[in-house]
């Protein structure tokens, strides 16, 4: 998966353009749906728009097909997750190679 519980993470695709970009909180996992399946969270029936895990969502300026609000479910190959530029995200090693040349 791309995110987790409690990532901040970017929206990269979205039904709605105006929510690409938007930098979100990932809330909850809701679960693993094929496209067109209906499912309930939170009170809301939801369908999956494709094949995938589903997460809850949360910001203050999502746009859904009802109008604004604070929260939204989303599929999570539409996120991706931001890394803090303070966390190393890859280590560097040195190897030291023994190389001897013969002639």
């Amino acid at each position: 998966m791309n995110v987790s519980e409690g990532d901040k993470a970017v929206i990269v695709f979205s039904i709605n353009p105006s929510n690409i970009g938007r930098i979100v909180n990932v809330a909850e996992y809701i679960g693993k749906f094929k496209d067109g399946e209906k499912f309930e969270a939170f009170g809301m029936t939801c369908e999956a728009a494709v094949h995938d895990h589903y997460w809850w969502i949360e910001a203050d300026d999502l746009s859904i097909m009802l109008g604004p609000s604070p929260k939204a479910y989303i599929a999570d190959s539409w996120l991706r997750k931001l890394v803090s530029p303070k966390k190393k995200v890859s280590t560097r090693s040195e190897i030291q190679l023994d190389m001897s040349m013969s002639m």
